[in-house]
């Protein structure tokens, strides 16, 4: 008789195809910080739960590989032909989306993004906000300014994702936290 043995069932790497370098930078630290493993080269790919890749980098159709998320500023939209879930855009801009994927979006100017900064204000060590994403709202504290829009599209990915908001939002206020221990 043969002895029972537990088997884990692997699930599909997800591609998340960010664009923008500080936002990817964010994403891995977040994603690594709920414990899971992050590849950045398809190489890797079959030990990791996810492959974050530029878009101009991404692997062709790949079996084993769901194409979660795509961030981009518009600019090969309509050579992209993987069968992405979700395509981020900024709120305001009207780019185009991929066929097949579910627009969904972040902001600092409009509550109606998927995801939204409001009440940004400065603080003695950077910039405070309140981030917003369906009717839940968590206060984070970034190093500077320019660090919301990247905050905004690693919290929509990780969202999306099936990250917890309160654990988006404890992962993005350990970044300057991080940044000020390490410079």
């Amino acid at each position: 008789m043969k002895q029972w043995q537990s088997e884990q069932k692997r699930y599909p790497a997800r591609l998340l195809a960010i664009e923008n370098p500080e936002a990817a930078r964010l994403l891995q630290y977040l994603l690594e910080s709920c414990g899971y493993r992050v590849a950045c080269d398809p190489a890797e790919l079959p030990e990791a739960d996810f492959l974050l890749v530029q878009p101009g980098c991404m692997p062709n159709r790949t079996e084993g590989l769901e194409y979660m998320l795509l961030e981009n500023s518009g600019r090969m939209t309509e050579s992209i032909s993987c069968p992405f879930r979700y395509h981020a855009v900024e709120y305001e801009t009207a780019l185009p989306v991929v066929p097949g994927a579910q627009r969904v979006s972040y902001s600092v100017h409009s509550p109606e993004a998927d995801v939204f900064a409001r009440n940004i204000r400065p603080n003695g060590y950077g910039v405070v906000f309140e981030l917003e994403s369906g009717g839940i709202v968590g206060r984070v504290a970034l190093d500077e300014e320019q660090g919301i829009r990247p905050a905004l599209v690693a919290a929509l990915a990780a969202i999306r994702c099936g990250i917890p908001f309160a654990r988006v939002t404890d992962a993005l206020n350990e970044i300057p936290q991080l940044s000020r221990n390490l410079g």
